[in-house]
């Protein structure tokens, strides 16, 4: 399946007189440079920063994945630091000091110290978690409740959010698929080609579970005034294409990123490219209807040692045996070749043998 993420919202009736909630999206997927599956996790980090939420009564993601709610958490803590805070949004940011029992704080423009926006802590409680469709259509629903966003309301600005979903590498995802080669167990360098597509309210990709979701409870995809989107992984992976050209691409500033992946394991910040695509909508009043972007990457990867070894030795153990039956079919028949000549002449055959069976592969390409 090539899934999408869809964002809708349920309003209250104040929608109807130009209450429209309206959102802009950040999304970071942070690829893990680990070919061990086991226990290692891609990073896939969605934000919201609501322009206008008083007539918002529930906001509903869906991801074209099955999520378990441990692996889903709040970024707030992470967030309330100076350095994190500037690298998530690009500009010189302060926090200010813990609002509304320790569930809010102002981020502030260091230089002007203009509050920009708030920041809100998204607990547990306030998250409600679903699955829906069947088989590869499969997808999990996380709706954030009314009673997160009724304490938002009061204070007047921006408001802003930001969760992380942990997504297990040999999970399929409906974003990355790869190709490695059939015969990689037998080659101590792999060659990996791997496609990164992320798609964000495409309808064309809903499944049928999704669409009845929105069809059943009236519900209507939120208004996005902006889209930006950032594919973070391991320098040493080579962008092959890019099916639109991204705003910028820059080398991860560690300094200022360790704190974000701090207890993230098979994440290098010091040796990271960072990719920037974005959309905006046309005007204040239209809206991103869909957005996606596609990459292409190739990567090599160490194959197993221990597997390529044992492949080794079992080649010479059957060319050694090959050549002791041949020495010794040789000798019992014709005596007066000796061992020698026998080799020559294994040698000769499988050398006939080989250009045959070049010669044929290049006939039929």
């Amino acid at each position: 399946m090539r899934g999408s993420i869809a964002i809708w919202h349920d309003t209250f009736p104040i929608d109807a007189d130009g209450y429209a909630p309206r959102v802009e999206v950040h999304v970071n997927i942070w690829r893990n440079n680990q070919r061990k599956k086991r226990k290692h996790f891609d990073l896939l980090d969605i934000g919201f920063r609501f322009e206008e939420l008083r007539a918002l009564r529930s906001l509903s993601i869906s991801f074209p994945f099955v999520i378990k709610p441990e692996h889903v958490s709040d970024l707030f803590e992470v967030m309330h630091d100076t350095s994190t805070l500037s690298a998530i949004f690009n500009d010189t940011l302060t926090p200010g000091s813990m609002l509304d029992r320790g569930n809010c704080f102002a981020a502030s423009h260091t230089e002007s110290k203009g509050v920009q926006f708030f920041v809100w802590r998204c607990p547990d409680k306030e998250l409600q978690f679903s699955t829906i469709g069947e088989g590869r259509d499969r997808s999990t629903v996380i709706t954030i409740s009314d009673q997160f966003f009724e304490q938002v309301r009061p204070r007047v600005g921006d408001h802003y959010f930001r969760l992380r979903i942990e997504v297990p590498i040999d999970m399929e995802n409906g974003f990355v698929s790869s190709n490695d080669p059939k015969d990689s167990a037998f080659l101590s360098t792999i060659s990996t080609s791997e496609i990164v597509e992320f798609r964000l309210n495409e309808r064309r990709n809903f499944s049928n579970a999704i669409r009845n979701r929105l069809q059943a409870k009236n519900c209507g995809l939120i208004d996005i005034s902006a889209v930006h989107y950032f594919l973070i992984r391991d320098m040493g992976v080579e962008m092959t294409r890019s099916h639109t050209a991204f705003r910028k691409m820059r080398r991860l500033e560690p300094r200022l990123w360790e704190r974000y992946l701090t207890d993230c394991s098979g994440f290098n910040p010091d040796k990271m490219i960072i990719y920037h695509w974005a959309s905006f909508a046309p005007s204040a009043t239209a809206a991103v209807e869909s957005f996606s972007a596609l990459a292409t990457f190739r990567a090599d990867y160490t194959g197993s040692l221990l597997a390529y070894g044992a492949v080794i030795v079992a080649l010479g153990a059957m060319g050694s045996a090959v050549q002791s039956v041949w020495a010794t079919a040789i000798g019992e028949n014709w005596p007066s070749y000796g061992s020698l000549r026998a080799n020559v002449l294994l040698l000769v055959l499988l050398a006939l043998g080989l250009a045959v069976l070049v010669c044929f592969r290049l006939r039929k390409t």
